[in-house]
């Protein structure tokens, strides 16, 4: 029963990670590598190490596919930009991983809290509306001459 659960509760999450938008799954993705990074840093403090290494591992990997998400052709500067942050994130984080260092996972916290505020600041892009003459023929009031149109006057 458990077991089934967890199929359906990974299910769903796929589902919600497939129907938010670019700049909402970014975001979230910046919400787990703080939530990892911040749970190191305390595990650090604890002298935890077992469990600071994993959730080090897991905010690195949410670097690297941040990093690996980027489209540096039509990101242009901005991407290349990112591209050189994300990599000292993740140098600093294997340097955090080896020292037990938990003042270098608290820069690289603050820095992907900053970066997180950019992105939540980016207002969603309205799809573009197609140009005149390219709706479907089929569709009401889709541009064909043979459609229908109802007027109602009251």
């Amino acid at each position: 029963m458990a077991q089934g659960y967890g199929q359906y509760s990974k299910a769903y999450q796929k589902v919600a990670v497939n129907t938010v938008d670019q700049r909402k799954l970014i975001v979230m993705m910046y919400d787990g590598a703080i939530k990892f990074l911040s749970i190191a840093k305390d595990r650090i403090g604890k002298g935890e190490f077992y469990e600071a290494h994993t959730n080090l591992v897991r905010g690195k990997s949410i670097i690297a596919e941040l990093m690996g998400s980027l489209n540096l052709e039509k990101g242009g500067e901005i991407a290349r930009n990112l591209q050189r942050i994300y990599t000292y994130a993740f140098n600093e984080l294997i340097e955090a991983n080896l020292r037990k260092d938990a003042a270098r996972i608290e820069q690289v916290v603050a820095l992907l809290k900053d970066l997180r505020e950019g992105w939540k600041g980016i207002q969603p892009q309205p799809p573009a509306a197609p140009p005149p003459g390219d709706a479907p023929h089929d569709a009401p009031g889709g541009g064909s001459p043979r459609a229908k149109r109802i007027s109602v006057q009251g």
